[in-house]
């Protein structure tokens, strides 16, 4: 009989694949009986923590596919307490789910809100909101674990596998508004999330497009829904087979599901992205006929099915040189017209969507060529983000390129492609998200804090900065607003501490002395020459930052009072998922300044008789090259 080998004989990778199936008490009671388990690479393992976290929480891929184990354990801290859903922007069709009144018009199109004066002060009115805002009816629905946003919804997942949605899901058709979180339906016969757990109708990742829903339960069944009040389809395919079994991977398992602007994507094992029209039940009196949808009509994008498992090296083998030479695919987007992926070769693909009542194709994909910015080496693609006709290109070396649909439809030759923007603030600061809108969009970073960039169309605070000046906002067009070149090199954060509004209100009134400081707000206004009012909105941008260190106050976590999980935006409006520390919320107070007098980079010293104002990480570099709007 062979010997036992001690635990701690073991290798350490052979150790780590033991831990890693391990609950979380056993695993922390196993990691505190010696200090040889009590390592950080033992009781902060990152795939232990990730896979702990989507398990139990039904993360997102964004936010469990880290590799900072010590940030994952926080997180899945943190997740144990209650998280809120912030909202703010537009308030089209009860979108952002308050009891209000909303202001009727087409999604995107020509018909706006009429515009408001542009002042220093931000603004909440019955139709909109610049400030995030916390979503009514969220405490009973338990923890959330995802957020997205529609064309005229807000739409949440609960860890239950539960999805709830505001607003209506299709704002093309005549809908009534959910104002209250309002769980998605099933056929009759299936047990509802909300009741008991099924693996067919618990939902572990889902995804809201423009006008539907598409989820993905936890037994691999697609479900669509393009009403609140309707039944769901079951979605099927004639031509495509996959499978219920639960598990993660293996031929016709669904690995991902995205509703994207006008079509329904799905990425099958063994198949390829497969992509077909949003299926749609108009009556909104009666339900579907039937609770399952054959799909007859799917286009698939030539070579995505190649898949690239150890064991299956047999497929490699057999594969096209084509398929090995795109490699497998890692993740993927649906824009207006185009669909995007990227490869675990580190590579960005393009195919457009051909499809009419004469034409329905895909286009062979085609590679987008990176800048390699200094590089020996070609950028390598670790993942792409987007929605409606703007997407985000993540790389190995931190890097995040932006890009739009239009440039990439009209390249037809590699001297064409488009040269994505390097955004400074978007460069090696960690970001893991990026949430697009109609003109607007928000960066999320692994910190736990959003920064938002674009334009706020009719001023309907879709930036989420509080509509103030003081933020940097500035005039754009007809009662439009956007952001002064300055904020694109560090950013402007999306505030959710209740105390700074005041403080900023303060600081807009003219501070502690108004009389003093009216010759700086006058300065601070000019909208011609921005120089002062982006210097200045710097200036905040340092204090606000820096609220807690201010304060004398830290979280035990390090993740501070308000930490981000995920952001989401649509058309004019966006949302964030946020864990709230209630200790350190209870710690804050307000702070109360002069209106600042800075001497500005170009050696003008704003009047007054107050002191200068330090800033408080230096004055920054700004990179003010190229417009980045």
């Amino acid at each position: 009989m062979d010997t036992a080998t001690p635990l701690l004989q073991l290798p350490p990778e052979l150790l780590l694949l033991i831990v890693r199936h391990l609950d979380v008490n056993d695993f922390l009671n196993l990691t505190a009986t010696c200090k040889a388990l009590h390592q950080p690479d033992i009781l902060y393992e990152p795939s232990y923590w990730s896979r702990l976290a989507k398990t139990n929480f039904r993360l997102p891929q964004h936010l469990t596919s880290e590799k900072d184990g010590v940030r994952l354990q926080k997180l899945y801290k943190r997740m144990l307490t209650q998280t809120l859903v912030y909202v703010w922007g537009n308030q089209d069709k009860g979108c952002l789910g308050h009891a209000a009144p909303f202001h009727r018009r087409v999604h995107g199109g020509s018909h706006r809100l009429p515009p408001r004066p542009f002042r220093l002060r931000g603004f909440i009115t019955a139709d909109s909101t610049s400030w995030p805002e916390v979503l009514p009816g969220v405490d009973s629905l338990g923890v959330i674990s995802d957020l997205q946003c529609g064309g005229w919804s807000t739409t949440m997942l609960t860890t239950k596998g539960a999805v709830y949605v505001v607003g209506v899901v299709d704002g093309m058709q005549r809908q009534e508004p959910c104002p209250d979180p309002t769980p998605l339906r099933y056929p009759p016969g299936f047990p509802r999330p909300i009741d008991r757990h099924a693996p067919s109708t618990a939902i572990k990742a889902f995804s809201t497009g423009r006008t539907h829903i598409l989820a993905l339960s936890d037994s691999g069944r697609i479900w669509s829904w393009h009403s609140a009040h309707r039944d769901a389809y079951h979605v099927k395919f004639l031509h495509h087979d996959t499978v219920e079994n639960g598990k993660d991977s293996g031929r016709g398992v669904v690995k991902k599901v995205v509703a994207g602007w006008s079509k329904s994507a799905a990425l099958i094992e063994g198949t390829g992205i497969v992509v077909w029209e949003p299926l749609k039940w108009h009556s909104e009196v009666e339900n579907p006929p039937a609770d399952l949808a054959l799909v007859l009509e799917t286009e698939c994008v030539p070579g995505t099915d190649f898949v690239s498992h150890d064991q299956r090296q047999h497929a490699r083998n057999q594969a096209s040189d084509t398929t090995t030479d795109i490699g497998q695919v890692t993740n993927f987007i649906v824009l207006e017209e185009v669909v995007l992926f990227c490869t675990d070769l580190g590579k960005l693909f393009v195919s457009q969507n051909h499809w009419d009542d004469q034409d329905r194709r895909i286009s062979p994909p085609r590679e987008i060529p990176l800048p390699r910015d200094g590089d020996e080496h070609a950028p390598f693609v670790t993942d792409v983000q987007g929605s409606f006709r703007s997407y985000a290109v993540f790389t190995q070396s931190g890097a995040v390129l932006t890009g739009d649909q239009d440039a990439l439809l009209h390249a037809e030759s590699i001297e064409d492609w488009p040269q994505l923007l390097r955004i400074p603030a978007l460069q090696n600061k960690d970001v893991i998200q990026v949430a697009f809108g109609d003109y607007h969009f928000h960066a999320l970073h692994a910190s736990g804090h959003i920064t938002s960039y674009g334009t706020e169309p009719a001023r309907c605070g879709a930036l989420g900065l509080g509509g103030s000046g003081l933020r940097g906002l500035v005039p754009k067009g007809r009662g439009d607003a956007t952001l002064v070149p300055h904020a694109y090199t560090e950013g402007r954060r999306i505030w959710f501490e209740p105390e700074k509004r005041p403080w900023l209100g303060f600081l807009a009134d003219g501070g502690v002395d108004p009389d003093e400081s009216k010759e700086r707000m006058a300065m601070t206004l000019e909208t011609e020459n921005t120089r002062c009012r982006a210097e200045v909105s710097e200036w905040i941008e340092q204090e606000g930052r820096d609220w807690e260190g201010k304060l004398g106050l830290h979280s035990e976590d390090g993740l501070g009072a308000y930490s981000v999980l995920s952001v989401a935006a649509s058309g004019w409006h966006s949302g964030a998922l946020v864990s709230v520390d209630p200790v350190l919320q209870k710690k804050m107070r307000e702070a109360d300044n002069h209106f600042p007098r800075l001497e500005l980079s170009d050696g003008t010293v704003m009047p007054g008789t107050a002191p200068l104002n330090p800033w408080r990480y230096g004055r920054p570099e700004w990179d003010l090259s190229r417009a980045w709007t």
